[in-house]
């Protein structure tokens, strides 16, 4: 299973994903049940960091929510 960090430009935020990969490998194990999407609030540095993690086929993603996110990168919407 690979653990993949998408928070590499804000070390705030590599830490962060990085402590919300092992409490997910710790609760998922190293194969979880694919397309699930977990949110963890991780404190680091005296600060809090939402994390979401999305498992995948054969990986689990990390993303820092720590900017807005592009309207373009949310969900599908009707339209």
């Amino acid at each position: 299973m690979r653990l993949i960090n998408r928070s590499k430009q804000s070390p705030l935020g590599s830490r962060a994903c990085d402590v919300a990969l092992t409490k997910h490998v710790e609760i998922y194990g190293e194969y979880g049940r694919r397309g699930t999407k977990r949110t963890y609030t991780v404190a680091v540095d005296g600060s809090k960091v939402t994390v979401e993690v999305v498992n995948r086929r054969c990986s689990y993603v990390a993303t820092a929510m720590n900017c807005a996110r592009l309207l373009k990168h949310l969900p599908a919407q009707a339209y």
